[in-house]
């Protein structure tokens, strides 16, 4: 007991019911630690609101924000929320703390949005509110903690609705309230106290017997300093860190208990350290919300409601867990047929069942085909409910030999396997179980399948270019021939090139069920270059190959002409202005690009003014002049280009327009 809480005749109400709540809690504790398994939640509603404290009669305090303001609430014995009284003028009331007597401390702001600390007191069915004393000169105040002495401590300040990193005080009935700073050199606000005077703050310790003031023991090496967030009536502490690595943002929960600290869970960012019970269980926050009870290990919470609740459309939402004595858990869920969605008070009902077997086992042969070409045995069975984490699958040959685990894609969670290890027409018995938060379950029926007896073809064909032969140079419409032969057949078959300058590859033909194939390559349009044959051959599943052949095209023999030329013009006062388009295609009626024109323009004056361009993508070259009105005439004198042959007596060599 702390030297700072003499005995007092006055203060035996409050000492009897201290007593009986330590009884209650002689006889809990027992019971809790004796559970063989993780516990099964049964779950009462609360109501709309976020718990803050659970003492170990059950009673839970929290708040709800009407708008922007907060509520104090309070459930006794897993009941509906009941609103706590609040101090005239306060706007905005919270708790943060219970004890197993009933009393409970939070903080209340004024309309200024001033904070301070204060306790409602169990009276006559309700409770009384009271504005607890604060040192002389402070303002404000925020109470964080009672024990079951009823001393309360918190810190001098509030930084909106968090206690502000100041220094702190202590209240009792029995001495008021002490400044921990002036009295012990205490330059920290308590987080948590326990019944035998050990207050928590930060990363310190102030032992009120003896006065004296230590450092949180140091936790790993390669993690900052702890920060501690609870301390039981054993000095187990519950703290945080984070990993000293500046690229790893990852925080811890630890537990310090005989002496050492040892993680309990947190591989993110986002973990919390959020109770510490007296069995030196732990609730915390990773992503949700999560137990981890002493001498059974660390579970997500929602895994440990029962089956029937879990049915009944309940899941955990909460981000972090109030654990009493009892093993009861203040947090927060929505039921999602419901649409109900606040605090619920979850309670332990025998130990948590392993999931049940799944039903349904059945598999089929899945020869392979060219869009799977694999052989398989698929599996399919019926869900064994929510709280499933993972399932096992085990396969033996058909009827007596050896099970052996099969690996299920992670988090193994589908109700579906694709074996691809089967062995041809060999048969195969299988079974699947569920696993859960309490272990492994019965194994389903077995079901019995035999593979296909059908080979599984790897073998690609083969497939060899007959003409042209590589390093061959053609011009012209070239013959194009093919040969391929597989061990089982020959699907399809193809011959194409690629044309680099359109950056495509462009097919010149196809057959299916066929190893032969011939086609016409019309090299006569093509840019002369080197260009790469291939011809590609594929069986029903899919093994293909390609044989390539490099061929140079050339364009000899190859002629161009001027198809057309038209004229048009535009008068304006005693100036035309005269436009001449010219188009050249080939031999075979194809738009020749590239090609350069020379003209001449033979203008009214009989002046004669020469012009030279190339043509575009199309084969057309534009030519405009200006000059004095009357009759223009354009006449082409010559067309250039590598590879081609200027074909003049077919081509249109002049035409004129008067203006």
């Amino acid at each position: 007991m702390s030297t700072i809480a003499p005995h007092r005749r006055d203060d035996w109400p409050r000492r009897l019911a201290l007593l009986a709540a330590v009884l209650v809690a002689l006889i809990i504790i027992p019971s809790a630690r004796a559970q063989a398994g993780p516990p099964a939640y049964q779950l009462q509603y609360l109501g709309p609101g976020s718990p803050a404290a659970i003492n170990n009669s059950g009673t839970v305090v929290g708040a709800r924000l009407n708008g922007s303001n907060y509520e104090p609430l309070v459930s006794v014995g897993g009941g509906a929320w009941s609103s706590l009284p609040v101090l005239p003028g306060a706007v905005s009331v919270f708790p943060t703390d219970i004890n197993d007597a009933g009393v409970i401390v939070g903080v209340s702001y004024n309309a200024a949005f001033n904070a301070v600390a204060v306790r409602w007191t169990p009276a006559g069915g309700g409770y009384t509110i009271q504005e607890l004393p604060r040192l002389p000169g402070d303002p404000s105040s925020y109470a964080t903690a009672i024990n079951n002495l009823g001393q309360i401590v918190g810190a001098r300040g509030a930084l909106g609705y968090i206690p502000a990193a100041t220094t702190g005080w202590l209240y009792s009935d029995a001495l008021g309230v002490v400044d921990l700073f002036a009295t012990y050199g205490w330059a920290i606000a308590p987080r948590d106290l326990n019944d035998h005077g050990l207050l928590l703050g930060s990363t310190e310790r102030l032992n009120l017997n003896t006065g004296a003031l230590e450092p949180i023991p140091a936790g790993p090496p390669n993690y900052q300093p702890i920060t501690g967030v609870a301390i039981n009536n054993s000095a187990q502490m519950v703290g945080t860190a984070a990993l000293s690595s500046v690229s790893l943002n990852v925080v811890s929960v630890f537990r310090y208990s005989g002496g050492a600290w040892s993680f309990i869970a947190g591989t993110s960012r986002y973990t919390t350290a959020s109770s510490l019970n007296n069995l030196g269980d732990i609730g915390f926050g990773e992503l949700g919300a999560g137990l981890y009870l002493d001498g059974l290990g660390t579970y997500p919470l929602g895994g440990l409601l029962d089956p029937a609740v879990v049915g009944a459309g309940w899941v955990i939402t909460g981000s972090g867990a109030k654990i009493n004595d009892g093993r009861q858990v203040a947090t927060i869920a929505r039921n999602t047929i419901t649409g109900q969605t606040g605090g619920v008070l979850l309670t332990p009902a025998g130990t948590l069942p392993p999931p049940p077997a799944p039903a349904n086992l059945a598999g089929v042969a899945h020869p392979a085909t060219s869009s799977e070409p694999f052989n398989a045995i698929i599996l399919t069975w019926d869900s064994a409910g929510p709280a499933v984490q993972s399932y096992q699958m085990e396969r033996r040959v058909s009827p007596a030999g050896n099970w052996t685990p099969l690996s299920l894609t992670p988090p193994g969670l589908n109700t579906s396997h694709t074996d691809t290890t089967v062995g041809v027409g060999v048969t195969y018995d299988y079974r699947v179980r569920a696993v859960g938060v309490a272990g492994s379950g019965p194994w389903s029926n077995i079901a019995t399948v035999t593979a296909p007896a059908t080979p599984l073809d790897t073998t690609p064909p083969t497939v060899t270019i007959l003409t042209p032969a590589n390093g061959a140079t053609v011009s012209g419409v070239v013959a194009v021939s093919a040969q391929a032969t597989d061990n089982v057949g020959v699907a399809t078959l193809e011959i194409s090139y690629w044309n680099q300058y359109l950056g495509q590859e462009i097919s010149l033909g196809s057959v299916s069920n066929s190893g032969a194939l011939s086609a016409n390559w019309d090299t006569r349009s093509l840019t002369p270059a080197t260009y790469t044959l291939w011809a590609t051959a594929a069986d029903a599943l899919g093994n293909w190959t390609r044989a390539e052949a490099t061929v140079t095209v050339t364009a000899a023999g190859k002629s161009m002409r001027v198809s057309d030329i038209t004229l048009s013009g535009t008068v304006k006062g005693s100036q035309a202005t005269i436009t001449g388009l010219v188009y050249i295609k080939d031999g075979s009626g194809q738009n020749v690009a590239n090609a350069t024109v020379a003209a001449r323009w033979t203008l009214p004056n009989g002046n004669v003014k020469t012009v030279s361009a190339k043509t575009n993508s199309v084969g057309r070259v534009r030519f405009v002049v200006t000059s004095a009105r009357g009759t223009y005439t354009l006449t082409v004198t010559n067309v250039t280009r590598n590879g081609y042959t200027f074909d003049a007596a077919g081509s249109v060599l002049s035409k004129s327009i008067t203006k």
